[in-house]
């Protein structure tokens, strides 16, 4: 499958990348046409438009969204074909204010991705909170209810207007193509924070 044709119910890939302080790291989203798109170039800067606008509403103004880049499922380097993949600049600052210092790094937003059967996805974003977002309790990180209220309810704006009469948010799994593929009831954030290396592989993002 290539991105110049897409039928129904195929799976692309969206990758959204991020720098800040010298760091480029990117998350991954699957999306699952509804129905066939023979001229999907035409709606593909419009889907890339939405996951920016979901990632500008989570991320702290320092960070950067750089751009994001969308290719077919199977990974479009084996073989390489230029048809697969899709390069979307934007350049744009997240729009969470800034609120005091940036907790480092390190210390991510859990979104889970929470779907009708089965377990839930997880989503983890970096450079989205402020040291006032957060609290530790009996040596546990949480996000503080004000800043929770306010980041799930960016989220739920957000999932509420969807992607559109032409695509869905997706889990999907499967080598190299999709072979279970789940569509995405809604995006929940978690209280509770998660830490991971800076060098952790789960931000390690094909470009």
């Amino acid at each position: 499958m290539t991105l110049a044709n897409i039928p129904q119910g195929g799976v692309i890939t969206i990758r959204v990348y991020k720098t800040f302080a010298g760091y480029s790291w990117a998350n991954n989203y699957e999306v699952q046409a509804l129905e066939d798109l023979p001229q999907s170039a035409f709606a593909l800067p419009t889907l890339a438009d939405r996951f920016v606008a979901l990632e500008r509403s989570v991320h702290s103004s320092p960070v950067v969204i750089d751009r994001v880049v969308i290719s077919s499922y199977a990974p479009d380097s084996i073989p390489y074909n230029p048809d697969a993949l899709a390069t979307y600049v934007y350049g744009v600052n997240g729009l969470r204010s800034v609120t005091g210092d940036s907790v480092p790094l390190e210390i991510c937003l859990f979104v889970r991705r929470i779907t009708d059967f089965g377990r839930s996805g997880r989503i983890l974003y970096r450079g989205c909170l402020y040291e006032q977002d957060v609290s530790v309790s009996a040596f546990r990180g949480f996000i503080v209810p004000s800043a929770l209220s306010s980041i799930r309810s960016s989220i739920n704006s957000w999932f509420q207007q969807g992607l559109g009469e032409q695509w869905r948010l997706v889990m999907a799994s499967g080598n190299p193509n999709p072979t279970n593929i789940r569509p995405v009831s809604r995006l929940e954030a978690a209280e509770r924070i998660v830490v991971k290396k800076i060098n952790n592989r789960y931000f390690r993002r094909r470009r």
